[in-house]
């Protein structure tokens, strides 16, 4: 009797189911003409030529032309060297421009021999090209080594070493190694053996172990 109750239930069920009018499909389902939203084709979005959009400014790229090779950074190292162990008038005629500046209050110091004075540590050792020739021609020739050398565009680092930094002084009372750094800038000059020449100089080393070297008070 319970099995043939729910057999009738569930016929009554279903029949009414059937039989009961479609709910009304809501407005916004529905668009004009009759059709779905669901139904209709989607539409791709349009597409565009990529762009590159204009800052205002560029930064110019350096060429081949304007910038130091490896050959001349190595060139501009030896410069460097020639002019403490090898100096000689023509190669600072040939290598430096006749405004060329050499900053270094390693020389400053030295060149006071260890005093506040007469040379103002933190200001330039030699103002143009004449007045390092006066200096440097005079100075007995150091023995010396570079150890490492870097470059950009237009400036060349130079590491280096002298373990006779008193070599032809007659003050010579020890050999304590000096290690210090160059760095050079440079300019193009098609005119001369380089391809360029020194405008700015800035070196410093050991002032200290320099002055030892010279029986000098550090």
């Amino acid at each position: 009797m319970y099995f043939a109750t729910i057999a009738v239930l569930s016929t009554a069920l279903a029949s009414s189911t059937l039989a009961a009018p479609g709910a009304p499909e809501h407005p916004i389902w529905k668009k004009p003409g009759g059709d779905s939203w669901f139904r209709r084709k989607q539409v791709s979005p349009p597409s565009y030529e990529p762009s590159t959009p204009d800052s205002g400014t560029e930064c110019p790229t350096p060429t081949n032309s304007t910038c130091l090779t490896d050959e001349q950074a190595a060139a501009g190292a030896e410069i460097f060297r020639r002019l403490i162990q090898d100096y000689s008038d023509e190669l600072a005629l040939d290598a430096l421009t006749e405004d060329f500046v050499d900053y270094s209050s390693a020389v400053n110091i030295i060149r006071n021999r260890g005093n506040e004075g007469p040379f103002v540590v933190n200001e330039i050792s030699f103002n143009g090209r004449a007045a390092f020739m006066a200096a440097q021609g005079s100075q007995p020739e150091i023995p010396f080594d570079t150890l490492n050398t870097f470059h950009g565009c237009n400036h060349v680092a130079t590491r280096w070493q002298t373990l006779r930094s008193a070599n032809g002084q007659a003050t010579e009372s020890n050999d304590i190694p000096v290690v210090g750094n160059g760095i050079l800038v440079t300019v193009p000059d098609s005119n001369n053996t380089y391809g360029f020449r020194v405008k700015e100089l800035y070196s410093e080393f050991n002032a200290a172990a320099w002055l030892v070297n010279n029986e000098e008070d550090a």
